[in-house]
């Protein structure tokens, strides 16, 4: 679940090498699925049980406004974990965008169902979404972006070695109106104190 209690500001880290991660593995009574047709219902499920969107339906429209665009690039790169009763409970992308300018891997949209949280599923999924990159001959850099209320997950992130991006403001991160700097200190101050709690 995200942390509402925190103020939402966006982030980005960055990763300089994507075949160096943590080899995690999925617990029993879970396998991983590739996106199949209908699959846009349960990601909407899974990212509006978490908490970041408040219906269904604006999860399955903004599905549909990210993803439907490149269609034959989900089966290869959206991923899934079910669980042997069949109920899809979480998903990842091993997805691509333009935040810095040019054309890199991202890490898009990791969500695990609440009700099947603290099983390590995040871990085993991040595991896998690196392997799908390797899979599809992608190396180098990547990045992706959280937000702060998303802080348990950035946790994760940072366990895989994924690094605050700290740098001027990316060439597109469509956030008008704001000191770049100033924010992004903000959010990366509230992250880590929101850390040393635990």
């Amino acid at each position: 679940m995200v942390d509402k209690t925190v103020e939402v500001i966006s982030v980005a880290m960055t990763k300089e090498n994507l075949s160096d991660y943590p080899k995690y593995q999925l617990p029993v009574g879970y396998r991983f699925v590739m996106y199949q047709p209908g699959f846009d219902q349960a990601w909407a499920r899974i990212e509006t049980a978490v908490g970041e969107f408040n219906t269904v339906s604006d999860a399955v429209a903004y599905f549909h406004n990210e993803f439907m665009p490149y269609a034959a690039q989900l089966p290869r790169r959206c991923i899934f974990i079910q669980s042997d009763q069949g109920q899809v409970v979480a998903t990842s992308s091993a997805w691509f965008g333009e935040l810095f300018g040019s054309m890199l891997p991202r890490i898009h949209w990791v969500a695990v169902d609440p009700a099947h949280q603290g099983k390590g599923l995040g871990k085993a999924l991040l595991t896998k979404t690196f392997q799908v990159f390797e899979s599809l001959g992608e190396s180098g850099q990547l990045y992706l972006t959280s937000r702060t209320w998303s802080w348990k997950a950035i946790n994760i992130y940072l366990n895989f070695g994924f690094q605050p991006y700290l740098g001027e403001e990316p060439v597109n991160w469509n956030r008008t109106k704001v000191n770049f700097k100033q924010e992004n200190e903000l959010a990366w101050k509230i992250i880590f104190d929101k850390l040393n709690q635990e």
